[in-house]
């Protein structure tokens, strides 16, 4: 089972959270309940993952942006603006200006809308 999920990679100074569609489509109004931060680890073709930690968030995808338009669905694969609203922003803040290299921050959705 796949569930929404955007690889977090930073803040722009306007508020928009830049990221990749790791996952199924996700539209516009999906509510992300969850933070979380993995850490790869090993070679290539032999690389694990470990959760380091998972908070639970409110953050409701209020706006998606690609290639500077509005779009209703994020697609997987494609990478993307978000403009969210609701509680949790200042955690995901500190988790991209705390991570490592070898670490990556998610946001994740139970389901779509």
């Amino acid at each position: 089972m796949t569930f929404p999920d955007i690889l977090l990679d930073r803040i722009e100074a306007n508020g928009i959270v830049v990221g990749i569609n790791n996952a199924d489509d996700v539209p516009v109004g999906t509510l992300f309940t969850q933070l979380v931060k993995i850490r790869l680890e090993g070679n290539p073709g032999a690389t694990t993952a470990t959760e380091l930690w998972s908070i639970p968030i409110n953050l409701r995808l209020a706006e998606a942006i690609i290639y500077r338009k509005s779009v209703a669905v994020v697609p997987r694969g494609w990478g993307v603006g978000l403009r969210l609203e609701g509680a949790g922003m200042e955690a995901v803040a500190d988790a991209l200006s705390g991570k490592a290299a070898p670490e990556f921050v998610h946001l994740r959705a139970p389901g779509a809308v």
